[in-house]
C-alpha cells in the first residue's frame, strides 16, 4: 500500500497480500439472481466508459447506478498492481459489466513524471472506448516497466499498441503531446484532498474502505457481502 504523509505520499509500497479466497471468484455462473453474482471469466459485452462531470472521475459502467465503488490509485503503486490483477479489481471490473455497479476511478500521479504521463494515456483511452483493456494491460506491464525507470510516452505507445483498436492520430497526439495534463492534475488533487492514506483504496457508496478492512480488497465473498448490504440501501 502506497502511503502518504500530510506532505503528501511517500513512496513506500506494501504490497496486498492476495488471500486464496480470489481464487472463488470463478465459482459462480455468469449470472445468477443478482448482477452482483458474477464470475470472473464470464464472457460479457464491454461496458459504458465515461468521463463524469467532476472531470476527475472516470467511470466503467451506467453513471447512473445507484451502487458505486470509487478506486484511489497510482499507476505506479505496486499494490495497486496486485489488488488490479490478483484482488477483487477484476470482479469489480466485471460487476460493472454486468451492470450491477459503476466503477469509479481517481488516479493520482504522486509516484513521478512516469505516472503522470500515464494518467494522461488512460485519460485518452477514454476517448476510444479503451480504458478497461489498456488499464488492465497497463498494470500488467507495470513491473517490468519499473524495472526500466517508469512509463514513458513512447513505452505508453508501443503498449497501446497491444490494444485492438486504440492507436491512431487521435490517441497517438494525446499521449505524445500530454493533452489530458489538466485532467491529470486535477485528479492527482482530488486525490490529494481526499480523506485517503494510501493505494488502492476503495470506497463504496462514498465510504472509504478503511485500512483496516484490507480483506475487501482481496476476498471476493467478503467484498461480495459488502455490496450486496450497499446495494439493499442504495
Amino acid at each position: 500500500m502506497q502511503v502518504r504523509s500530510r506532505r503528501g505520499f511517500l513512496g513506500a509500497a506494501a504490497a496486498i497480500v492476495v488471500a486464496s479466497s480470489v481464487g472463488s471468484c470463478t465459482g459462480r455462473g455468469p449470472r445468477g439472481d443478482h448482477p452482483l453474482d458474477v464470475s470472473a471469466d464470464a464472457d460479457l459485452p464491454a461496458a459504458r466508459e465515461s468521463l463524469a462531470p467532476d472531470g476527475t472521475t472516470i467511470v466503467i459502467g451506467n453513471p447512473s447506478a445507484p451502487l458505486s465503488v470509487r478506486i484511489y490509485e497510482d499507476l505506479s503503486c505496486p499494490a495497486c498492481a496486485d489488488f488490479e490483477l490478483d484482488g477483487n479489481g477484476p470482479y469489480l471490473k466485471q460487476a460493472a459489466r454486468n451492470d450491477a455497479l459503476q466503477l469509479q476511478f481517481t488516479l493520482g500521479s504522486f509516484l513521478g513524471p512516469g505516472s503522470k504521463y500515464a494518467a494522461n494515456a488512460l485519460r485518452a483511452a477514454v476517448d476510444q472506448g479503451k480504458f478497461a483493456e489498456y488499464h488492465e494491460l497497463l498494470y500488467r506491464h507495470q513491473a517490468k516497466v519499473r524495472r526500466s525507470g517508469g512509463f514513458t510516452r513512447d513505452r505508453l505507445l508501443t503498449l497501446a499498441g497491444k490494444v485492438p483498436g486504440l492507436r491512431g492520430p487521435e490517441f497517438d497526439a494525446a499521449v505524445l503531446e500530454t493533452k489530458h495534463r489538466e485532467f491529470v492534475e486535477a485528479s492527482d488533487e482530488a486525490l490529494d484532498k481526499s480523506e485517503v492514506e494510501g493505494t488502492p483504496t476503495m470506497a463504496i457508496n462514498g465510504a472509504l474502505v478503511r485500512t483496516d478492512s484490507r480483506g475487501l480488497y482481496d476476498d471476493r465473498d467478503r467484498l461480495y457481502r459488502r455490496l450486496r448490504k450497499a446495494s439493499a440501501t442504495a
